[in-house]
């Protein structure tokens, strides 16, 4: 308790009369990062003594939404994340929701392999490029036409029957392809 008063104290002094964090921190064998934690967990945004990311106003909001980009004083890229995260309205490129190519994280996954093997199979011509990703077309041939390139035997059940619905032959693995019937009617 004695610690909690000496820190929120500390948070409380005017910055030019305050120490370091460094030295508040190891006066009460504690971590800096320790002490920054209770501080961010105790005091409400604003209220700590750092530096905080300005918050998202109620007209830059309403400017997202209107889709008036130009009055905004921050970037497009911040302007595409606060929208993905905050507004279910958002009007999104159609290039962003359009899923026509995997990522080398999601082929690494699905293949048991590390990202660098993905990029290794991308210099040999095993896999081809498609608008900053990996074609799905050049996933499938990869598994139909060199199933050796991938550690069938060690992946799990779930990739196995994922990869076998998207073209690796497996004879001893019966997969039924999924159906929509009963999702229509």
């Amino acid at each position: 308790m004695r610690e909690a008063k000496l820190v929120l104290q500390w948070a409380k002094t005017p910055e030019a009369e305050r120490r370091s964090l460094k030295d508040l921190a190891g006066e009460l064998g504690r971590t800096a990062a320790a002490v920054q934690e209770f501080l961010r967990r105790s005091l409400p945004p604003g209220e700590r003594p750092w530096r905080e990311r300005p918050r998202w106003k109620p007209h830059e909001v309403e400017a997202l939404q209107s889709g008036n980009l130009r009055c905004l004083s921050r970037t497009e890229a911040a302007a595409k994340k606060y929208a993905a995260r905050h507004l279910s309205t958002a009007s999104v490129d159609e290039s962003d929701t359009e899923h026509c190519s995997l990522t080398v994280t999601q082929v690494a996954a699905d293949l048991g392999i590390s990202r660098a093997t993905v990029y290794r199979f991308l210099d040999r011509g095993l896999l081809r490029r498609f608008k900053g990703g990996i074609a799905e077309t050049s996933f499938s041939d990869l598994l139909r036409e060199h199933p050796e390139a991938v550690p069938y035997a060690r992946l799990p059940q779930a990739n196995k029957e994922w990869l076998v619905l998207n073209g690796y032959f497996d004879p001893n693995l019966s997969v039924k392809r999924p159906s929509v019937r009963g999702l229509l009617d």
